[in-house]
């Protein structure tokens, strides 16, 4: 008995410790249709994203993305796909810096925007 309360409190314990490491990116949402363009439903929720160094966690796709990461210059410096379903993505360890990360719905309006630190 005690040994089962044991084991559910240091996987709790080792839980706790490993998303303590891992930070959250809020993804907020731009709407390139403007205030005017005529959307009768609610915007998209906001989104956040796990970072633990290079590696990101994400809730599921509902459908294809493109991952754009923009420098301090606003130029593209890492550009991908994410299918739909998908649940992580890995940046390249090379990079480091402060960028703008983009993820754009193939045929949407809006896309999600947050920033990291690499």
């Amino acid at each position: 008995m005690y040994k089962k309360i044991f084991i559910a409190i240091a996987l709790l314990f080792g839980v706790g410790v490993t998303s303590f490491w891992a930070a959250q990116i809020p993804m907020s949402i731009i709407d390139k249709s403007g205030s005017d363009g005529g959307h009768t439903y609610a915007p998209p929720r906001p989104w956040y994203i796990t970072q633990d160094e290079i590696v990101f966690t994400l809730s599921a796709t509902p459908e294809d993305y493109t991952l754009v990461l923009l420098d301090e210059d606003d130029e593209v410096v890492y550009s991908d796909t994410l299918l739909s379903g998908s649940t992580m993505f890995v940046l390249p360890s090379t990079l480091s810096g402060n960028f703008e990360l983009r993820l754009i719905p193939f045929a949407s309006t809006y896309c999600y925007r947050g920033y990291l630190e690499l």
